[in-house]
């Protein structure tokens, strides 16, 4: 399918999720009134529409990763600042690098390793429907990404130790609160994972985070910027979550509708 034909297709499935299926209208619009009580209703509304529009297109995109061809991809995915991640890996140093639900990740995981040229472990979370799983597996590794569940993490840093490579997350997922870092994010008290932080006090492997932003439609630019290097004290982990989080929140207010708000991200209470 032509790029053309497929933002036309996703126009319409745009229209259908947000005015006909109302997909998740309900928590989208808990979350921005949370996320954004300086904002009156009618700027939510605007915010509301282009993130449906977004969640579209990045929805297409995800599947033509399939077929894209690879000079393609070079074009739609712009990386500002390579050199930021390539000082270590040429200099045979691992990396561990964060990111978020913000522009089109998954255009980001496969643009970055097919530009950088290393090695990419993807840590990603099992899906509960093991077709649809195999399918993102494939789009996932298709341009060079080594796809890692969150299970295997600690199998496959032991396994893949001697390799020069980026261990990429996604890191502002839902995790179960009581083995969480819990922080104010968005005007609310937010759990994080701790997995990131802790593969990077474990491995002594510098953190850096990936923020994306799309610049026109089925165009991005990615950039990387240094969040903590070793040697780690004992509540570095912390601090790199805690700093992580902040570069997070300044891109999603700087970009709101571009970030993933139908995901229950504040389904858990502190207790």
């Amino acid at each position: 399918m032509p790029f053309w034909l497929m933002y036309r297709l996703a126009d319409v499935m745009c229209f259908l999720m947000y005015a006909v299926t109302r997909y998740r209208r309900r928590t989208v619009a808990e979350n921005l009134r949370r996320s954004f009580p300086e904002k009156n209703e009618s700027e939510r509304a605007a915010v509301t529409r282009r993130f449906y529009r977004n969640l579209a297109d990045i929805t297409l995109e995800t599947f033509k990763t399939l077929t894209i061809p690879d000079t393609e991809l070079r074009q739609r995915v712009r990386i500002l600042n390579p050199e930021v991640c390539l000082q270590y890996l040429n200099a045979g140093q691992s990396v561990v690098v964060m990111t978020s639900h913000l522009g089109n990740w998954e255009w980001l995981l496969a643009g970055n390793a097919l530009q950088l040229g290393y090695d990419v472990d993807a840590v990603y979370k099992e899906l509960t429907n093991p077709q649809f799983d195999a399918v993102m597996r494939r789009i996932r590794g298709r341009f060079g990404p080594y796809p890692v569940e969150m299970r295997q993490v600690a199998r496959e840093l032991v396994k893949r130790k001697q390799v020069t490579r980026i261990i990429a997350m996604v890191a502002d997922q839902t995790p179960f609160p009581e083995h969480a870092y819990w922080t104010d994010f968005l005007h609310q008290n937010t759990p994080f994972f701790t997995g990131a932080a802790g593969i990077a006090r474990r491995t002594g492997y510098p953190v850096l985070y990936a923020g994306m932003r799309r610049v026109r439609r089925g165009h991005y630019e990615t950039w990387f910027e240094p969040l903590a290097e070793p040697s780690y004290a004992e509540n570095d982990a912390n601090h790199i979550i805690e700093t992580y989080v902040r570069r997070i929140e300044a891109d999603i207010r700087r970009y709101p509708d571009q970030w993933l708000w139908s995901h229950r991200r504040w389904k858990h209470r502190r207790e």
